[in-house]
């Protein structure tokens, strides 16, 4: 049931097609534009074939006016009977994915014995004009060379200077009939072919040729008379053109794609030859033909062989390139020891990457003849063929040769002269990247386990210098709330008592004990001030610089001043003795308390600097000043407490003041006196 559906739409598309009429005319489908030609619309044409090869699933059909290429499902076969001037009838559908429309998927039926159409006669100038593609026409040429190993004989044309290939489908003796036509002006009649892309644009042009017989010689091209004989390194030398035929002799050396090569005792050359394949490397030769202008060395193009006798090949040349110019080896056979570096296959030769010293190139061997040998990348090889000179330069200047093919003749040309050692660089360079990976991979674990330790460590001595530390501090600060604050207090409580009972000189006494008091004032507020920093952890955890910026805004604020405080700190911090960090930090509360009380000042500014060779603390105020020469006032202990403090911590003191022009103090310690480490945590004070 479910095959229903497929059926009826396979009938609609029948009865579909047998309503449209169908093309019968190739000029109609020609014209079809590509989107119309991609609709597969029906053609039905009689004509005459053109072109037909056994091997191919096509032909080219003239139907009078024009012609077209018209594929087939298949291909024909010795046994279909269709030759060029065959009358036949084909049924297809047009195809658009073609330089120019044609027909595709066509039945075919002979309808008898026909004769060629009468053919167009070009010139060489008109070859690429987009309407010649498929047709049939006559065109004079010139034979200079052949091509092998396709499923058709290849002629090699030039016409008018340029060069083109013929496909002519294999006959029996089709190497003795195209030698006959070597060098010589013939008269071309074919179909023009297009060789096009994926997106239907012209890449090329060749000819399709039925037969030999479609092809007249010029009677009149016919080598007579007397020929020089010459050496091959006298071709095309002064007057002597590629119109003045030439006579050579010579060994074979090694058989080409199109011919051979030849070597006398002058040189070598290239020699197109249509029967070469009946004169073996060894072989001496004597060639009549006509010299061809050929990059670095003169090619010859053979009209005529003879056969003089059999031999040996000749020994190769040695490849070295001290004692000759690389442009000297061009066409040589020659026997080069190499490194081998890779291969790779194409489709119509198998390629060897090689080294010689610092000169690399390309082997290239037939894929028919590849060697069995599997070679590995650092092999020396002895390689023997015909070396092609090369060069990146735009013209073939001998002076400009910087490269080079090797043409081998099969796989007795490859030898195998030694193994590449097993330690080879790519080897070495495996082991080295593998022990140096474990050894990475160990190292970072050792390292890993190093840090883990040592962080752990570090902890745990923080954990214990943190913990003596705040024990000390705890029993000192208790030591001190319970005698000596105490005891102090005490103190001042008899001094009180005193008095009022000394009343002799009371003027010169109350002095005495108005000092007394203001002394033990300050001593207790001292007092009371270590007890705080000792409770105070922010120092040891912190450092100087925020312990500074968390402390001062307090302290000024325990004065009542409305002095705004400014704090900046240069460098790069480094932890101090705590010794030295609480001493640093007391002197900067009595400067900045100083400053707030007795300078009313409006802006109080504390800055620490760190350089490379030590830091410097500095207190400014904008307030009132004083002279520094005059003693302090006997109630005052501040500057002399600052001074204390810094010779106990072998700190140097400047000290700039003025009536009306502000104070500064500046404190400078040296890295030796202060710095410890980077740690975050001081060691033990």
């Amino acid at each position: 049931m479910h095959q229903w559906p497929l059926f009826l739409l396979v009938l609609l598309a029948a009865s579909r097609a047998l309503a449209e009429t169908p093309l019968t005319n190739f000029a109609e489908l020609r014209a079809l534009p590509e989107e119309e030609a991609a609709r597969q619309v029906p053609v039905r044409v009689e004509g005459t074939v053109v072109y037909s090869d056994p091997a191919e699933a096509g032909l080219i059909l003239h139907d009078g006016t024009t012609s077209c290429y018209v594929g087939l499902p298949q291909p024909l076969g010795e046994k279909a009977g269709i030759w060029a001037g065959m009358r036949v009838r084909i049924e297809g559908v047009s195809n658009a994915a073609s330089y120019i429309p044609n027909v595709t998927g066509a039945s075919v039926k002979v309808l008898g014995p026909g004769q060629l159409p009468q053919a167009r006669q070009i010139k060489g100038d008109e070859l690429f004009a987009s309407d010649l593609d498929s047709q049939w026409v006559e065109v004079p040429a010139v034979v200079v060379g052949v091509e092998t190993g396709g499923t058709a004989f290849t002629l090699v044309v030039e016409i008018k200077g340029a060069i083109f290939k013929a496909n002519i489908p294999l006959e029996a003796d089709s190497a003795r009939r195209a030698a006959a036509m070597m060098q010589r002006k013939v008269l071309l009649r074919g179909v023009v072919g297009t060789i096009s892309n994926m997106h239907q644009q012209m890449t090329g042009r060749h000819f399709l040729v039925p037969s030999f017989n479609q092809i007249i010689p010029d009677k009149a091209n016919v080598i007579s008379g007397e020929v020089p004989l010459l050496r091959i390194n006298e071709l095309l030398k002064r007057n002597l053109g590629p119109e003045t035929p030439v006579r050579v002799r010579g060994v074979v050396t090694q058989l080409s794609a199109g011919g051979l090569y030849l070597r006398d005792t002058s040189g070598s050359t290239p020699v197109n030859a249509a029967e070469a394949g009946h004169y073996p490397p060894g072989s001496s030769l004597e060639v009549e033909g006509y010299a061809a202008v050929e990059p670095f060395r003169p090619a010859l193009r053979a009209v005529r062989v003879k056969l003089l006798e059999t031999g040996t090949p000749p020994p190769p040349v040695v490849f070295n390139l001290r004692d000759n110019g690389l442009a000297s080896f061009h066409d040589e056979r020659v026997a080069i020891n190499c490194e081998f570096l890779a291969r790779s296959e194409g489709l119509r030769e198998t390629r060897l990457q090689c080294r010689v010293r610092n000169l690399y190139f390309e082997a290239m061997l037939p894929p028919s003849r590849v060697p069995a040998s599997n070679f590995l990348v650092g092999d020396q090889l002895q390689l023997t063929g015909i070396c092609k000179v090369t060069t990146t330069r735009p013209m073939p200047r001998m002076i400009w040769a910087d490269g080079f093919l090797l043409e081998l003749a099969g796989p007795e040309a490859v030898v195998l002269v030694r193994r590449a050692p097993w330690w080879n660089l790519q080897r070495v360079l495996v082991a080295f990247g593998g022990g140096a990976a474990v050894f990475l991979v160990v190292l970072g674990w050792s390292w890993t386990l190093r840090r883990r330790v040592t962080a752990q460590a570090k902890i745990i001595t923080r954990q214990i210098e943190r913990s003596s530390v705040q024990d000390e501090r705890q029993r000192i600060a208790r030591e001190l709330h319970d005698t000596v604050e105490q005891e102090l207090t005490g103190i001042s409580m008899q001094l009180d008592n005193a008095s009022t009972v000394f009343e002799r000189d009371q003027q010169q006494t109350g002095k005495y004990l108005a000092l007394s008091q203001v002394m033990l004032r300050h001593c207790r507020e001292e007092i009371r001030a270590s007890v705080c920093d000792l409770r105070d952890q922010t120092l040891l955890e912190q450092g100087l610089p925020a312990t500074l910026a968390e402390a001062l805004a307090p302290a000024l604020a325990m004065t009542r001043s409305e002095a705004a405080l400014e704090m900046q700190v240069e460098g790069t911090p480094r932890r101090l003795t705590s010794t030295t960090e609480h001493h640093l930090l007391r002197i900067a509360k009595e400067a900045v308390s100083n400053a707030a009380r007795h300078a009313q000042a409006s802006t109080i500014q504390v800055g620490l600097t760190y350089s490379n060779d030590g830091m410097t603390l500095e207190i400014k105020d904008d307030g009132c000043g004083f002279d520094p020469l005059l003693p302090p006032p006997l109630e005052h202990f501040g500057l002399i407490g600052l001074h204390e403090r810094a010779n106990k911590i072998g700190a140097e003191v400047s000290l700039e003041s003025g009536q009306g022009c502000g104070t500064s103090i500046r404190i400078y310690l040296n890295d030796r006196a202060s710095v410890i480490s980077n740690h975050p945590f001081p060691a033990d004070p």
